[in-house]
């Protein structure tokens, strides 16, 4: 799933329970796992020329920020107030991986399928052994592409897209609306 995917459905599940001023830190926990991951595999990727297994553990865009074990960790680490929003947000990104995956099994043309090891090894690692999965993906294009050829992402774009304009409308994200606002323009000078 991409942005629009993970922001608005993401968004929508957890909202409810975050306060109204911390939705900022949800809607940064729905996207922090791909966040961390993408750029990670995709630079290693670039500068090694490599991809897939052949780079070794970071075998795929879910890697470490696909974990439970960075979410629970940020969670411990951080103040509450910014802690348990973003592990939401992160939980929330997992869950709906976890469920793209699963449509990518029921009906192969669906979604993209990984190869060796389950997704599920990302979000228990390390508990389920010292890799990742390897996801069909030798390019950043390539992953792009795939919102737009696949039905199911592309379905996810669209239903992301939609709820985060619902949300916008029932007023979910009037804290920025407001942080905006109260902030002003600045004057120019001279």
């Amino acid at each position: 799933m991409f942005a629009l995917g993970h922001l608005g459905i993401g968004s929508w599940l957890a909202a409810r329970r975050v306060p109204a001023d911390r939705i900022g830190w949800l809607l940064l926990g729905t996207l922090l796992p791909d966040l961390i991951d993408k750029p990670l595999y995709y630079a290693l990727s670039f500068a090694t020329g490599r991809h897939g297994a052949a780079l070794g553990l970071i075998s795929s865009t879910r890697t470490f920020g696909h974990t439970l074990l960075l979410a629970l960790a940020l969670y411990a680490l951080l103040p509450r107030r910014i802690g348990g929003p973003l592990l939401a947000g992160i939980a929330t990104h997992l869950f709906l991986d976890e469920v793209s995956d699963l449509a990518g099994f029921i009906v192969p043309t669906a979604a993209p399928r990984p190869k060796g090891p389950s997704v599920l090894t990302a979000i228990l690692f390390p508990l389920l052994g010292w890799r990742f999965p390897v996801l069909p993906f030798s390019t950043l294009l390539e992953h792009a592409e795939g919102a737009v050829e696949t039905p199911w992402l592309f379905a996810c774009e669209l239903l992301g897209a939609a709820l985060l304009y619902w949300q916008w409308r029932a007023g979910v994200f009037s804290w920025l609306w407001e942080r905006f606002r109260k902030r002003g323009v600045p004057e120019r000078s001279g």
